[in-house]
């Protein structure tokens, strides 16, 4: 079987048609893509990651793959989103589908700058089918921003990273597993968080330290310590790459794609967005012309 979070490109291919590595970025020794590929015969066997491993699936349609995890009786199918760790054996069963998926694998170095040398992934267990919301949002984020990079991509990617990251500890490890976490990653999470969950209104920096009960300088100065960027540039990336997904995924008119982005106006939006992405909300939208 191959290694999923290898490029493939020196493993044979049994049983595999149409691979396509559609976009692809690296942060350290952590890599992520887009692959596209089709199992069309019958196959199984072992496989183990080298990395800590995620993907999601693009796809509508679920997956049927089976995944036996250590033990004969821990068989699982794969959902949405599938982590496994790596170093442990596994057996795949691949279904005959096409698949779409957005691939993950997170070395050791990438996961020490997140979590202040701690290493809260390492008692992790694999799971087929995580159960969350917060990081389907995560990956389908990443995914628009490998599609169509703007202005600064690889911090906004290296930054969903880091809050899949935290989310998947958050998500699958027990609580002694959740503790080692730095008291900064926990504040930076919450910070996330609440831009995440408040770009329609205010976010200057009285307003999110207001909303994450942190003093004004501390909230600024432990944001831009752990990302490397300033809270005000997060929460304008994190507009248009809002946007950006709005506009590839809804029918909403640009008007209310500027209000629920929290742009004062819809020429405000339009300025910021060909800013970071070359094009207007228009151009962005519409399909390139076909070639005849």
């Amino acid at each position: 079987m191959f290694r999923p979070e290898s490029d493939w490109t020196k493993q044979e291919r049994f049983g595999v048609t149409d691979f396509n590595i559609e976009a692809t970025a690296s942060i350290l020794d952590t890599r992520v893509d887009i692959r596209h590929f089709n199992w069309v015969l019958p196959s199984s066997g072992p496989f183990s990651p080298e990395k800590h491993y995620l993907d999601y699936s693009l796809d509508r349609q679920p997956r049927r793959s089976l995944i036996t995890m250590g033990r004969n009786d821990r068989r699982a199918l794969s959902g949405d989103v599938l982590y496994l760790p790596p170093h442990r054996p596994y057996i795949g069963q691949p279904a005959l589908q096409e698949r779409h998926l957005v691939c993950v694998a997170m070395g050791e170095a990438f996961l020490e700058n997140i979590f202040d040398g701690q290493r809260p992934m390492q008692k992790l267990d694999p799971c087929a089918d995580i159960q969350n919301v917060v990081m389907r949002r995560l990956f389908e984020g990443i995914a628009i921003e490998l599609r169509s990079p703007g202005f600064a991509s690889k911090t906004i990617i290296e930054s969903m990273l880091m809050n899949l990251a935290v989310e998947l500890v958050r998500h699958v490890g027990s609580e002694e597993t959740r503790s080692p976490a730095s008291r900064c990653t926990r504040q930076v999470r919450h910070i996330s968080d609440y831009i995440m969950g408040n770009l329609s209104g205010p976010l200057g920096v009285a307003d999110i330290a207001r909303g994450c009960n942190m003093s004004v300088r501390h909230v600024s100065r432990v944001f831009k310590e752990a990302t490397g960027i300033s809270l005000g540039d997060f929460v304008a990336r994190s507009r248009i790459a809002m946007a950006k997904e709005m506009l590839r995924s809804e029918d909403a008119r640009i008007k209310e794609i500027s209000w629920r982005c929290g742009f004062s106006s819809t020429s405000a939006f339009s300025a910021a967005f060909r800013t970071a992405t070359g094009q207007t909300p228009k151009e962005f939208r519409q399909p390139p012309a076909s070639m005849h």
